[in-house]
């Protein structure tokens, strides 16, 4: 595989996964601010032991999430890097 080729297509990918990142669907947006206004009002509705239990599930989910994009994220980039070796493979040789 050509260096050069392998290179533009490594920048190109990160680039489209950059650009998609920073533009979440509006149902994904709302999703997020849904749950952010019921774990407010869960929040002012709770004792502060309880709320101490809440920041802990809370700071759970945003790794799990945190994570579970990551993983999407890499796995859609390997297989965008394996399509485009494949294709410039047989298109260069």
């Amino acid at each position: 595989m050509d260096q050069d080729f392998e290179q533009a297509a490594d920048e190109f990918i990160t680039q489209r996964i950059n650009w998609h990142r920073q533009r979440e669907s509006e149902a994904a947006n709302a999703a997020y601010m849904d749950l952010h206004t019921r774990a407010e009002g869960l929040r002012e509705a709770l004792t502060e032991e309880q709320r101490l239990l809440l920041r802990g599930v809370e700071n759970s989910y945003r790794v799990a999430d945190g994570e579970t994009g990551d993983y999407f994220y890499r796995a859609g980039f390997s297989d965008a890097i394996r399509f485009l070796f494949q294709f410039g493979g047989e298109s260069g040789g």
